[in-house]
């Protein structure tokens, strides 16, 4: 998925620390340091965009934020 920080891949759906989360990827990245790190959402089978998800584990934002 192109987005505004970068390229991000969705990985697929795990439940970690009891919660169901989605696990994400930055394929690309406007910041070096990003690239090839992943992060979590929470799940959210509705969501169409990276706009619909928020970061997992109570975090307040996700990590290119």
């Amino acid at each position: 998925m192109s987005t505004d920080p970068g390229k991000i891949q969705i990985l697929g759906i795990e439940k970690l620390k009891g919660e169901k989360v989605m696990v994400l990827n930055m394929l690309q990245a406007r910041e070096p340091r990003l690239v090839m790190r992943p992060f979590f959402a929470e799940y959210n089978p509705k969501a169409l965009w990276l706009d619909d998800l928020k970061p997992a584990f109570g975090e307040k934002k996700f990590i290119f934020e």
